[in-house]
């Protein structure tokens, strides 16, 4: 397993250079990038591949000496979430000017990057095709020459941080302690109750172990939640000119943030409401649950779907019904496995095949629905996220999606033989073995589609 899970991590590096770290792509701006103007622009308009967050958002203009021309704050277009702009303050004269920019998306990923453009006097200007405060060609002039603008539309942009191992590794944890909390919710209410011919002892004992099971859940996703805040603020704050960013800075004053609130928020709810769970407290279980539905939607709020500029209701939409699904499968398996299972295996005589049996039984035509609804999920976010299907291939984040994909597939594959080969043996021990080896596989593979999950989570699509 250690082995397994070393190469699935260095696969998954190996495929994900650093250049494709960065979240907010600058796409274009005005003036363009190795451009010549007119006449001194009194606005900088950048335009970037995701929603910017504007207080995460820096614009420095100098010229060729080195001098910093006073710029306004940035401002965001009411009429395009993916534009930022600036007021430049003081008239520029003739020259070669380059413009840093350093920004995060709203999914909390932050990018930087320089590009330049020459201001010409009126003389340099071509006698035809040329207007005030314009853009002309390129044409070479003495002092005057920028390299065109990249075709690939880079500008300049530096590789970040965004995805480096100990965030994606906390990412992963985030999504294990929510597949968990989600699962065991999932566990209580919807396959206990079909599980017939359970005595209402050997029920109760499973209650108060799935309970344990939240809380601890509950506690590592409050864990991941502030190792990734604190891991964030120190990419920003590594950044030139965004030292000033602290962590409630982060926090309070990005949608990330308000996403990472709302997840801490809910798994303290959700670790008071499995505490009193331990006590019997049935009323309890009914907060857990409504906690468990808004952790599964903090994923979408803090990743790609919320940054998107096309389709984001969809998005977000489909995003939470694939942890919901996700959970209700191998967060649901991990409860019956870790809890069901052993509490069943404890019971007299042929009492504990059956109630084994019953619980795969009731959990069978959950976890086949719940892959239906992350399969299907996941083909409308693919859908969105890749421009064409060649992107699979041709970008890191569509070969980090191939291996998901494949570990998602040998999951299903392990599924399809425990509900066709090994269910029906489940009434005898031998069966019971056979489910206990081919669970623990199942589960393990779970755990590298969540591990490669949380690298795929910060490559830009």
């Amino acid at each position: 397993m250690t082995r397994t899970l070393r190469l699935i991590l260095a696969l998954t590096v190996f495929l994900c250079p650093a250049r494709a770290w960065a979240h907010a792509h600058l796409k274009r701006s005005e003036p363009a990038a190795g451009s010549k103007v007119a006449s001194s622009p009194q606005l900088i308009r950048l335009w970037f591949s995701e929603q910017p967050e504007l207080s995460m958002t820096f614009i420095t203009l100098k010229d060729a000496n080195g001098k910093e021309w006073v710029l306004a704050s940035p401002q965001k277009d009411p009429t395009d979430p993916l534009s930022i702009s600036v007021h430049v303050s003081q008239s520029l004269p003739a020259g070669r000017y380059t413009v840093a920019w350093r920004t995060a998306a709203s999914d909390g990923h932050p990018s930087q990057g320089t590009f330049g453009f020459v201001v010409l006097t009126d003389a340099a200007l071509p006698a035809k095709g040329s207007t005030k405060g314009g853009t002309v060609a390129d044409t070479t002039s003495a002092g005057n020459v920028l390299p065109a603008a990249p075709a690939n539309g880079d500008n300049g942009e530096v590789a970040d941080a965004a995805s480096s191992f100990s965030n994606s590794l906390a990412r992963a944890f985030s999504f294990v302690g929510l597949l968990t909390l989600i699962g065991a919710v999932a566990f209580r209410a919807l396959v206990l109750p079909r599980a017939g011919g359970i005595s209402a002892e050997t029920r109760a004992r499973m209650e108060g172990r799935v309970a344990f099971l939240g809380l601890a859940a509950s506690a590592v996703v409050i864990i991941a939640a502030l190792a990734r805040l604190f891991l964030e603020s120190e990419m920003m704050s590594a950044m030139p000119g965004m030292q000033t960013m602290s962590m409630t800075d982060m926090a309070t004053h990005t949608r990330w943030g308000f996403a990472l609130r709302l997840e801490v928020g809910a798994a303290l709810v959700a670790f008071v409401s499995f505490a009193l769970a331990t006590r019997r407290l049935r009323s309890a279980w009914l907060v857990a649950s409504i906690s468990a539905i808004a952790l599964g939607l903090t994923p979408a709020l803090a990743g790609h779907a919320a940054a998107s500029p096309r389709f984001t209701s969809l998005l977000i939409g489909s995003d939470f019904l694939h942890v919901l699904g996700g959970a209700s499968w191998l967060g649901n398996l991990l409860s019956i496995m870790l809890i069901g299972v052993p509490i069943a295996l404890t019971r007299d005589g042929p009492e504990r095949w059956e109630t084994v049996a019953s619980l795969v039984n009731a959990f069978s035509p959950i976890a086949l629905a719940s892959a239906v609804i992350v399969g299907a999920s996941g083909v409308v976010a693919s859908w969105v996220h890749l421009e064409h299907f060649a992107a699979l291939w041709q970008t890191a984040y569509g070969q980090v999606l191939l291996l998901k994909l494949a570990l998602v597939a040998i999951a299903l594959i392990i599924g399809a033989y425990n509900f066709r080969r090994v269910q029906p043996q489940l009434v005898r021990q031998e069966g019971t073995a056979r489910l206990q080896r081919s669970a623990a596989i199942e589960l393990s593979i779970g755990l590298l589609i969540l591990v490669v999950t949380g690298f795929l989570t910060g490559i830009s699509p």
